[in-house]
């Protein structure tokens, strides 16, 4: 038997069932990302959350601690020094702090297998030594110009061990083991604290030692380097192609620096901008420590975007988590941004010299301009987690209104100007993304009364601690009471565990599988969904009246009245007045659609044998499939339904299953004694064959996805993510899968969707659901052509939606059809498939001139 490729991507094996994460072969402990708890993945996320804020906290207090210590022990010559070298490594590990941790922990959070997991590891450890050794030698040139050779020797190793231990940050973040990451980032600031003193103090090393104590720090990072274990090794030559031939990892890699970068550049420009212009030292001076105060949410938000992010990265449902963190920054972040606006005037000249004396009035700026870029950064790593590189666009149209905002302010008022203008720049860019994010995850299902409601009664608590403060600022003596209170409370809101409404129904643990959707049961024989509509009987539609109010009126198109009829009583549920001649039409239509079942049931008196008819065969649709899959299942061979959706009309007659190419002579044998006749297309080879039972829809079995024997959608990672389908002896594709599928089935056979089609794709338009349909549509050659399926068939759904007139079926442009067959065959052909990809290209052109010239003709 003749076998088409798989998976180009991902060789290995694929167990059914879910994944695990870190696998013991590259040296993971399975208790970093399996269920730690018993409570659901929100809070096992949020407790990771506390331990990496709390460690960030901790190491900002230790490295200010250490610097304050250096300036007593370090003459000024040799301060210098070292700030200007410490300045110097962090500038240039920049690349590998916001790259390769992030890149890393999400591959690592989405893998599926050892294979996976060790090419994502190789790929960060290539751009990890690839970055250092140009970094290290972009920092050695730099400082010759201010250092001594041992000085310059060690900059450049800190540099290095600073890239390679970011795959270690990486790894930990991506199996979630926060504890572990804030436990060793902790010890990180320790040992570089201890060491340095001992260097500096006792062994009299000068800004060398104290500089040299960075890269003695972040050597505990190496003894949780990842390791190779049991996954297959390769020579070096045909790894380091294999980790660089991924032009997804780069696209990822470049669209993860592109997000973090404007981050960056928001965080800094102004700092930089101040220096810059020409303004009063002290002014200067005031600003940039009202900053370092002000910029405390940051941090928080930093924290928090570190620990959501695998969790993201890995979940479907990132609104419940979405929810969580936005919760945890506001509980931490906006106490502490109260507590820095309202610092007295008295308790600022206590701490800070007198020529700080500006801070008073820049200290609220900062704050609000440090709140609104935690929150950019938050929604902004929400969107990296996804895939949702297109954030760059909203965070450049920040960015630069952010910058108008602050030229704007510097000519308008000076120093306090330019902190209005980074108060009001950031500001505006959080809402930019706030709101998108928003878009793209759905607005709540409660109503805007309810909303606004919540809304303002969670603000009360912040607004009752503002008018606590402001009371206090005016008696600078009771200041640093109500401050501490403040923060007592946020802390205890941050660390108190939040318990929802849903929890008792949420499953315990992180979801390796894809979306954790579970599939409803099929019905017996009818379809519940839609809701049962009076029958208005046989009258006529009048011209220009609309029959649903509300809507603007369905035109001609793919059948005129009669796809109004049709659209309006599947789509919209509702029985417009139709004469019988329009609802013959309409039924007509109907069964071309797949959707005769809906139409009959809107008007259940005039097409009670149209819903009779609908009703028998979609009960025998799952009478044969139960019967099929439970001698399947009996057998041992996992099986997943594809193509037919729990709560639709079966009126086609035929199902689809798809079983494991290893288990394809079991399923056969499973079957013998079900069907009475086989048959194979000659076009489909030996991939599916029909399996004809002796009553009742057929059996087409499939070993992949595929469509004329070129397969699009590996039946091993379809199986590995498909969910149980409540208690009945087959699968179902999780909703990314589904969606490719569906959208596969158009663009490689149909040419086209019907409304049943459009129906099911309506339920999968879900942002988080799109994204990773697109991941593995890039993985499996198809992503231009996907996006154009899609673009095209969630336009439909919009104009459906608003009730306009859309051709049904559906076409899709044949130029995009074209494209998917070419792109599609071109990847094949890259990865060695050279036959599969000419048969592809062969097939395509007279598959879309038959098509046409059909639908012309119908």
């Amino acid at each position: 038997m003749t076998s088409a490729p798989r998976d180009t991507t991902a060789p290995g094996t694929t167990t059914l069932g879910p994944a695990p994460h870190g696998p013991a072969s590259l040296g993971v402990s399975p208790r970093g990302t399996a269920g730690r708890g018993a409570g659901p993945e929100e809070h096992r996320v949020e407790a990771g959350a506390r331990w990496v804020t709390t460690a960030a906290i901790v190491v900002g207090a230790l490295n200010y601690a250490y610097a304050l210590v250096l300036t007593r022990l370090l003459d000024v010559e040799a301060y210098a020094t070292f700030a200007a070298g410490q300045a110097l490594v962090l500038c240039a590990g920049t690349v590998a702090v916001v790259v390769v941790p992030w890149i890393l922990a999400q591959e690592l959070a989405r893998a599926r297998t050892p294979e996976e997991r060790a090419d994502a590891v190789r790929f960060a450890l290539v751009l990890a030594a690839s970055g250092a050794v140009v970094a290290a030698a972009v920092v050695s040139a730099v400082a010759a110009g201010f250092a001594g050779a041992g000085t310059v020797a060690v900059l450049a190793g800190c540099t290095l061990l600073v890239y390679l231990t970011r795959v270690t940050v990486g790894r930990l973040q991506g199996d979630e083991r926060m504890r572990t990451l804030a436990c060793v980032s902790t010890g990180e600031a320790v040992l570089k604290l201890a060491s340095g003193l001992v260097m500096v103090a006792a062994l009299g090393m000068g800004a060398t030692g104290a500089l040299a104590a960075a890269g003695i720090g972040v050597l505990p990072f190496l003894f949780w380097w990842p390791r190779r274990g049991r996954v297959r090794r390769r020579p070096f030559l045909a790894s380091f192609r294999a980790s660089t031939a991924d032009r997804d990892l780069w696209r990822k890699a470049f669209g993860t620096a592109s997000v973090q970068g404007l981050i960056a550049l928001m965080a800094a420009t102004d700092v930089v901008l101040v220096t810059v212009l020409p303004a009063d030292p002290a002014a200067s001076a005031s600003y940039q420590a009202a900053v370092m105060v002000g910029r405390v949410p940051l941090y928080v938000a930093g924290a928090l975007a570190i620990a959501f992010f695998p969790a993201l990265a890995r979940s479907w449902s990132a609104p419940p988590l979405t929810a969580g963190a936005v919760r945890m920054y506001v509980t931490a972040a906006l106490p502490l941004a109260l507590i820095c606006a309202t610092v007295p005037g008295p308790v600022l000249t206590t701490v800070f010299p007198a020529e700080y004396a500006l801070m008073g009035d820049l200290l609220p700026l900062t704050a609000i301009s440090g709140l609104a870029l935690g929150a950019v950064l938050i929604t902004a790593t929400f969107s990296q987690a996804v895939g949702d590189f297109r954030c760059v666009r909203t965070q450049g149209l920040g960015l630069l209104l952010y910058v108008v905002a602050l030229f704007a302010g510097w000519y308008g008022g000076g120093v306090t100007g330019l902190a209005a203008g980074a108060a009001a720049g950031n500001t505006v860019a959080a809402v930019l993304l706030g709101s998108r994010l928003a878009r793209r995850q759905g607005r709540p299902a409660r109503g805007r009364g309810a909303t606004a409601g919540r809304a303002v009664r969670s603000a009360l608590p912040f607004a009752l601690l503002l008018v606590v403060l402001l009371a206090a600022r005016a008696v600078p003596a009771l200041w640093p009471a109500a401050a501490v209170g403040t923060g007592l409370w946020a802390a205890h809101g941050f660390f108190r565990r939040h318990e929802a409404p849903e929890e008792a129904g949420t499953r315990p643990g992180p979801d390796p599988a894809p979306p954790s959707v579970r599939a409803p049961a099929p019905p017996a024989v009818r379809d519940p969904a839609p809701r049962p509509v009076p029958d208005p009987g046989p009258r006529p539609v009048r011209s220009g009246r609309h029959a649903a109010a509300g809507r603007p009126r369905v035109g001609r198109a793919g059948g005129g009245d009669a796809a109004r009829l049709l659209a309006e009583a599947v789509w919209h549920g509702t029985a417009p007045a139709a004469g019988d001649g329009q609802l013959e039409r309409a039924l007509v239509l109907a069964r071309r659609n797949q959707t005769a079942g809906g139409l009959a049931r809107a008007y259940p008196r005039r097409l009670a044998a149209a819903r009779a008819e609908a009703e028998a065969a979609t009960g025998r649709f799952w009478r044969n499939l139960g019967e099929a899959a439970g001698l399947l299942r009996a057998a041992g061979v996992p099986v997943a339904l594809i193509k037919a959706e729990p709560r639709g009309d079966h009126t086609y007659g035929n199902f689809d299953l798809v079983v494991l190419p290893q288990q394809w002579r079991a399923a056969h044998a499973a079957l013998s004694g079900w069907y009475t006749r086989r048959s194979v297309y000659w076009l489909e080879r030996s991939g599916k064959v029909l399996l004809v039972p002796p009553d009742g829809p057929a059996a087409h079995l499939h070993d992949a996805v595929a469509w004329f024997g070129v397969p699009v959608v590996p039946a091993d990672r379809l199986l590995a993510r498909a969910v149980p389908c409540a208690g009945r002896p087959w699968r179902v594709p999780c909703p990314p899968d589904r969606l490719r599928v569906w959208l596969a089935h158009a663009l490689f056979q149909n040419l086209s969707l019907d409304l049943s089609e459009l129906l099911a794709v309506r339920e999968l338009l879900v942002p988080d659901v799109i994204a990773w349909a697109e991941h593995e549509a890039v993985r499996e050659g198809w992503p231009h052509a996907f996006r154009a399926a899609l673009d095209t068939a969630a336009g439909a759904v919009d104009r459906l939606d608003r009730g306009l007139p859309v051709p049904l079926p559906l076409p899709l442009p044949a130029g995009v059809s074209l494209r998917a067959g070419a792109e599609h065959a071109g990847h094949l052909l890259h990865h060695g498939h050279a036959g599969t990809a000419a048969r592809e290209a062969g097939l395509r052109v007279p598959l879309v001139v038959a098509k046409r010239l059909r639908r012309i003709a119908s």
